[in-house]
């Protein structure tokens, strides 16, 4: 009002500029140097007033602080006049660099309390302590605690606030700094005896003394209850004439205690701080042995500049022997985030980065460079991989820390350690790291440095006087602590192993269950256990996500069990008589639940009942490949034991059975390869046991659809059983915890889910709500989300963004106070993704639901409004990992379609978008996916999305056409192209249902017709090519959301031959009901036989002479070249689908579906085509009488006879006849003289050097044999020909046979020719090879010249007839081949590298790329490795058996 605005004006205008100074230092605290432009330009009060943000902006005050300072002006409409001190003994006003009490953060500056009538709010971060005896006290070990006030503890923050204020010395910064300047602040004053602030000050300075005499101690000052903190400034010269220094000053009293608190916020705990970032230099192996503690830190990463650190003796090959790392370059962190996080398996595993060189590394781009060279090759690469590691979409600010171990000196700034220092304090806070140093003159010689370039003294962030063994001990010591005998796994006779540490890094995709879970963690008997029994127990109770705790408190608690479901004996049973009864190797047991009714708590309860039974584990990361995923699991059921153990996998939210039945057929196939044989007799030991936890809204009705013996089912609705046991909790809980009827999940699964509680929770709730604040606009937003989608959080990061708030650490309560009063409506969960982050949510599905009704109800917001409004942030859109999550969710919102409850066909659009076309209709739905649209543009799924709402709902077709092809512009595959044939298909079904109503013969509809089937053709012809040449993706995530839902998931497979056989027979009924080809004239439908055979013309058919007539043949020979393509067209398709059918097992309700549609399809083709005695009959084949050249003729029938004319064929003769392989040497001998065609005459010389090669291997005394320089000279002319692009791949196999280097001898073309028959296989033979792996005839032995091609018959030979072949074919199967004795005798191993996911082959400085034989071959994480492997040639390029790692 302008009261208010005079009343400012009244003291405002009054000020000073040395007043509107303080004003702006002592409470908008805005940096010194803008504080000092406004007091150059001799801004005073009267000026201030009149200040727009242009005018700041002038006085060159950038835009951050500029709308600080006006906000703090019109704030002080609200409130009496500030308190304002005189600024004693400044540093230089006009000097930027130096900082002011301001500028400091929480760690640098004591942050003290403003007088009551100045503001009544107190900031969180300042730290109060609890009442203590009227004496000051110096308590040691505590003062590193109080140097990291920016993680306040949040519990109890108001009752604290009540109790009396301490000042805080960060000690630190109470030291004279004579280098940087800085002005030191303390001292207290009373609030209504201001005659004792003199006093008051004179006695903290006199405590001055022993502060600067013990610095790491904490004051705690005891005032009277009175008192409340104000700002006196003391300056630093000051300072040191109050407290002479001491003997000895330089040494630091207590720096065991400020390591701790360095690494732990002042707790106990190393869980203060999500992840932990190192850089070290050179180390000796003396100092190695003394850092243990790094594999106890949650380490994101370590960049090391020695180049020695991997090889035997270093710190990283230390490392890797109890922890899992991966070794990287700093280039490998350059690309999108996403995919360098998920490439690279950040947060799971250790990346270790070598930023000089690796010595392990025999190339030339390894080697350790001098530091010019370094800073012209290295640094730039340092500077991007520093920037992605404090980008806060990686590691939240505040949530790490940055750790630089120096273990060698620094003794001038042109070193790599102190660039790579700069780099980070270009991209993060001083504060965010700290330094430790081996020895306390490299310690002063790096602190120099960094004071003198830098302007910043490292001391109170610095530990420098402990030995290496002290600082082991004192972090090895910290929490969370180990326990004790080790984390223990079931295994065989009831006995249990131990899992280490180094195993469990690498089940990345696993979150294992042991049987002592949750053990010896705890003093049990301790305040701080029955703290956070409390906290657990509640943040379950309200709606958080169980954890293994709330079992293992009611397994501690006999009287307070947790409950047990009444489904509970039911899944159990079912798990063990499928771990006792099945045998098959790998079972799938199905968990359908409704939303928010326990199903996953449930599932979880079993799970931990059933510890000591099976090897328990939770699929945590469901984007790893499924055959990763199955290495894992197998990998955990042998761990520690010779014989397997069974293993219960969880899989939690799936909404599909198809995801989890892909990954028990990759668990089978891993399990053959692992020779984990079934028939065995501990058969039931070698089982995995999927139980899927499936969210359905009809469980009850999936659960009748599959095999009851392997399905249960939760619904929302309780036994009065279980309510008796949910209200025999609750009196529990009144025990223990303050109002547990405000356990909102809880309460509502024991109302039995009652509609009325939840709608009165909602509308008691949602009273005031105000749909224009921001608070209202997010909680709607959650509604909507939690309703539609499931795991759908929003990062508080997020939200802390979308509210204008300044990230503070651990601060999450804040959101939730800004949320109020909706705050008791939500809650914070812990997101695994991308290394976890806090998501904010809605308690309970149920109540998201009821929320958005009495919205709706009371307040006429529609879903669509919230919806639309939603799409209009730009915050929720931007490209950040947090935010890609959320843009994921809104996507599923408006694309993802539930299954129906009476089958297995899904609605034909999302529930969301079924609500808004019922509520609004047409218009709003399609406003609301063109706006989409806009937000996803590279995302084909939402124009998509439309056309289906447009040709299905609304019968659009051109509309829906329109955002068919949009869809297929942004990508191109198999799923948008089908969109366009079924927008054609659809229009097509349509028009001839009309047509069968109207009874009139139309010619132009006819034309139209054809017109829209022959574009329906191309595009499902097209799709069809697609899905034909498309790679199968390494990945299960890729392209997630481009999918169809139409169709199982990366399998379009043969759906476009499905969909072409429809459109033939489609435009067959338009035919048959044309006036000279109706099927019921015998006659007639012998016309149009011949006609779609191509044997009769169309002006030939016989047909009355009218316009009508004349014009359908007219308009028939317009499409005359489309239309008798049908019939054979239709014929191949039967054909191929036949082959598809019969040789391949159907594994979804899609083949079952198609399979029967085809055979519909089918009977009409027969009953349209076959009905006449001559199409039954064969047509007889000619045989051509042989000419003169009758020689020619009968070798090639020789070849044709004995299947030597291919030249896979000749491969297989390796195990056939020596006598019966010298006559095919002899026909390709005379043939490659005789057969003059180019094209014949290369593939019948390379025929014949392969034929020379097989003879070799079965009789290499052969008179047909001929010499490897005569053969290998034959090749080469044919290379020179051919070039690297023939047509098939055989020319560069018999190039890898004859020109692979030996030790002795290199032949640098190599490499060619393997990248030469990987294109070639992949272009002409990929089909084949699909899911398919290539078999090796040849290995690569000891021997020279064409001895030291080992073939796969003679390896066998040495194992025959000792064992059956049966059992042969199992030892190559699963790779254990390559451990017999017969084998590694007689083959070479090659040594290698992997980088990059690849594996090469190593001689000298010629890298020959191959890939790894089997799909465990080689694991995640891109590690650079040294490797050694068998080398066996498959006609897809060079293949690596048996790969070990070196280290």
């Amino acid at each position: 009002t302008s009261g208010q605005v005079d009343h400012r004006r009244l003291y405002v205008e009054k000020w000073t500029k040395e007043q509107v100074n303080q004003w702006l230092m002592q409470h908008v605290k805005v940096y010194s140097k803008y504080a000092a432009r406004l007091l150059e330009e001799d801004v005073s009060g009267d000026c201030l007033v009149c200040f727009r943000k242009q005018d700041l902006l002038d006085v060159d005050v950038k835009s951050g602080p500029a709308v600080k300072i006006l906000a703090e002006l019109r704030q002080l409409n609200k409130k009496p006049e500030p308190t304002l001190q005189p600024i004693l003994h400044t540093s230089n006003p006009t000097d930027p660099t130096k900082p002011t009490h301001s500028e400091l953060s929480g760690t640098q500056a004591t942050e003290i309390q403003q007088p009551e009538s100045s503001d009544k709010t107190e900031p969180k971060s300042y730290e109060v302590m609890e009442k203590e005896p009227k004496q000051t006290q110096l308590l040691p070990g505590k003062a590193s605690e109080e140097e990291e006030i920016q993680q306040p503890k949040p519990q109890n923050v108001e009752a604290k606030k009540k109790e009396t204020a301490a000042v805080r010395f960060p000690i630190s910064h109470i030291k004279a700094n004579s280098k940087a300047k800085q002005q030191r602040i303390l001292g207290v004053a009373t609030k209504r005896h201001g005659s004792k602030q003199k006093g008051c000050v004179q006695c903290v300075n006199l405590l001055l003394c022993l502060i600067q005499r013990a610095h790491t101690y904490l004051l705690r000052l005891q005032l009277p209850t009175s008192t409340i903190s104000i700002l006196v400034p003391v300056p630093a010269d000051q300072l040191k004439q109050q407290c002479p220094p001491t003997k000895g000053g330089k040494k630091e009293a207590n720096q065991g205690d400020k390591l701790k608190a360095l690494l732990t916020c002042g707790g106990n705990s190393l869980d203060n701080y999500d992840r932990f970032v190192v850089v070290v230099n050179k180390s000796s192996p003396e100092q190695v042995q003394y850092l243990q503690f790094l594999s106890k830190l949650k380490l994101f990463s370590v960049l090391d500049l020695d180049p020695n650190s991997a090889a035997s003796g270093g710190l990283c090959h230390s490392y890797r022997e109890s922890r899992v790392a991966n070794l990287h370059t700093a280039t490998q962190f350059q690309g999108q985030t996403e995919s360098v996080i998920k490439s690279l398996n950040l947060y799971k595993q250790t990346s270790w980065v070598f930023c000089n060189g690796r010595q392990d590394l025999d190339s030339d781009s390894n080697k350790e460079l001098d530091y010019k060279n370094w800073l012209r090759k290295c640094l730039r690469d340092i500077e991007q991989l520093v920037s992605f590691i404090c980008n806060p979409e990686v590691l939240l600010r505040g949530r790490c820390l940055i750790i630089f171990l120096l273990l060698s000196p620094v003794d001038i700034d042109k070193d790599p350690m102190f660039d790579i220092y700069r780099c980070f304090i270009m991209n993060t806070v001083e504060e965010n790291i700290i330094t430790i140093c081996e020895s306390h003159s490299t310690y002063l010689k790096w602190r120099e440095l960094i004071l003198e370039k830098c302007d910043f003294d490292i001391e109170h962030l610095s530990i420098n006087e402990l030995t290496l063994s002290e600082i082991n001990g004192t972090i090895m010591g910290l929490g969370p602590l180990n326990q004790t005998s080790g984390r223990l796994l079931p295994s065989s006779g009831s006995s249990a192993v131990v899992l280490k540490q180094k195993d469990e890094d690498l089940l990345t995709a696993l979150d294992v269950l042991c049987l002592n879970q949750c053990e010896n963690i705890y003093d049990e008997n301790s305040s701080e256990f029955h703290e956070f029994r409390i906290k657990v127990e509640e943040q379950f109770y309200r709606g958080g996500k169980v954890k293994w705790w709330n079992f293992y408190f009611g397994d501690k608690d006999k009287e307070k069990p947790f409950i047990k479901r009444d489904k509970y004996e039911n899944v159990r049973k079912m798990i063990r008589s499928q771990g006792r009864d099945s045998n098959n190797i790998c079972v799938l047991l199905n968990l359908f639940h409704d939303p928010g009714c326990g199903g996953t708590t449930l599932a979880m309860h079993v799970m931990w009942d059933l510890r000591r039974e099976f090897r328990c584990t939770v699929l945590k990361d469901n984007n790893l490949p499924k055959t990763e995923v199955a290495i894992q699991v197998l990998k955990l059921m042998k761990l520690e034991s010779d014989k397997p153990s069974p293993v219960l996998l969880l899989v939690d939210d799936s909404k599909e059975t198809e995801n989890p039945n892909d990954l028990v057929n990759n668990i089978r196939i891993a399990a053959m390869e692992d020779s984990l044989n079934i028939n065995v007799d501990d058969t039931p030991n070698c089982k995995v046991i999927i139980l899927n936890c499936v969210r359905s809204h009809s469980p009850k009705e999936q659960y009748k659809q599959h095999n009851h013996l392997q399905n249960q089912y939760i619904t929302a609705s309780l036994t009065p059983e279980e309510q008796r046991e949910f209200e025999k909790k609750l009196k529990e809980l009144k025990e223990t915890h303050e109002k547990p009827e405000n356990f909102y999940s809880f309460m509502i699964m024991k109302s039995n889910f009652d509609d009325k509680y939840i709608n009165d929770l909602a509308h008691n709730t949602l009273e005031k709500f105000d749909r224009s604040t921001k608070e209202a606009k997010l909680f709607a937003f959650l509604a909507l989300l939690n309703t539609y989608v499931a795991e759908s959080e929003i990062a508080l990061s997020l939200c802390e963004d979308f509210f204008g708030m300044k990230m503070i650490r651990l601060e999450e309560e804040s959101v939730l106070d800004r949320m109020k009063p909706y705050s008791n409506l939500l809650i914070i969960d812990t997101v695994e993704e991308w290394g976890g982050y806090k998501g904010i949510r809605i308690l309970h599905h149920t109540i998201a639901s009821a929320c958005l009704d009495e919205l709706e109800r009371s307040f006429s917001l529609k879903v669509s409004d919230i919806c639309m409004e939603m799409l209009q942030y730009d915050l929720f859109f931007s490209d950040r990992v947090v935010k890609h999550k959320l843009m994921l969710s809104i996507q599923r919102m408006l694309i993802e379609r539930q299954r129906k409850k009476d089958g297995d066909d899904r609605e034909p659009f999302s529930p969301l978008i079924e609500k808004i076309h019922s509520q609004q209709g047409r218009q709003t739905v399609q406003e609301i996916f063109v706006t989409a649209s806009t937000r996803f543009e590279t995302s084909a799924s939402i124009p998509q999305a439309l056309a289906r709402y447009l040709y299905i709902n609304e019968r659009d077709f051109p509309e829906a056409l329109k955002w068919a092809e949009k869809a297929k512009n942004i990508k191109e595959n198999p799923y948008t192209f089908d969109t366009i044939g079924q927008v054609h298909k659809s229009n097509l079904k349509s028009n001839i249902d009309r047509e069968k109503q109207e009874k009139s013969h139309n010619p132009e509809d006819l034309n139209k017709n054809m017109k829209i089937a022959t574009n329906a053709m191309k595009a499902f012809q097209r799709a069809q090519e697609l899905a034909d040449i498309a790679e199968e993706p390494q990945g299960d995530d890729d392209d997630d959301n481009d999918n169809s839902e139409d169709y199982p998931r990366k399998s379009y497979n043969i759906y476009g031959h499905v969909n072409m056989l429809e459109m033939a027979f489609l435009v067959f009924e338009i035919l048959r009901r044309l006036p000279f080809f109706e099927e019921r004239n015998p006659m007639k439908k012998m016309y149009l036989q011949s006609f779609l055979r191509g044997t009769l013309n169309i002006t030939s058919v016989h047909k009355e002479d009218n316009e009508i007539n004349n014009r359908y043949v007219e308009v028939i020979k317009e499409h005359e070249q489309f239309l008798v393509k049908l019939k054979t067209e239709a014929k191949e398709n039967f054909e191929l689908l036949d082959r598809y059918f019969a040789y391949t097992k159907g594994n979804s309700e899609f083949d079952t579906v198609n399979h029967r549609k085809v055979s519909d399809l089918f009977k009409k083709y027969v009953d349209l085509f076959c009905t006449t005695p001559e199409d039954l009959k064969k047509e007889q084949e000619n045989k051509s009488h042989l000419s003169s050249k009758i020689d020619i003729e009968e070798r090639k029938l020789f070849l044709e006879k004995n299947q030597a004319d291919t030249f896979s064929g000749i491969l297989q003769h390796l195990d056939k006849p020596a006598e019966e392989m010298e006559r095919i040497t002899e026909c390709y001998a005379f043939l490659q003289q005789t057969i003059v065609h180019p094209k014949q005459n290369i593939q019948v010389k390379i025929n014949y050097i392969l034929s020379s090669i097989v003879l070799y291997h079965l009789k290499p005394k052969s008179k047909h044999v001929k010499s490897t320089r005569y053969i290998s000279e034959l090749l080469n002319d044919i290379l020179q020909r051919v070039g690297l692009w023939h047509s098939v791949p055989d020319p560069y196999y018999l190039a890898l046979l004859l020109f692979w280097p030996s030790p002795t001898e290199q032949n640098t073309e190599i490499g060619k020719y393997v990248t030469a028959i990987r294109k070639s296989s992949q272009k002409h033979l990929s089909k084949f090879f699909h899911r398919r792996s290539t078999i090796a005839y040849l290995y690569l032995g000891k021997e020279q010249g064409l001895r030291r091609l080992v073939s796969k018959s003679k390896l066998d030979r040495s194992f025959l007839p000792k064992i059956s072949r049966d059992a042969l074919a199992q030892l190559w199967w699963n790779g254990d081949i390559f451990k017999e004795e017969a084998i590694i005798s007689c083959l070479l191993r090659v040594s290698g590298t992997i980088e990059q996911g690849e594996v090469y082959a190593n001689y000298g400085t010629l890298k020959i790329p191959v890939r790894p034989a089997r799909l465990s071959g080689i694991r995640s994480g891109f590690s650079t490795e040294k490797v050694s492997f068998f080398l066996g040639f498959a006609i897809n390029g060079p293949l690596a058996y048996d790969i070990k790692y070196e280290n």
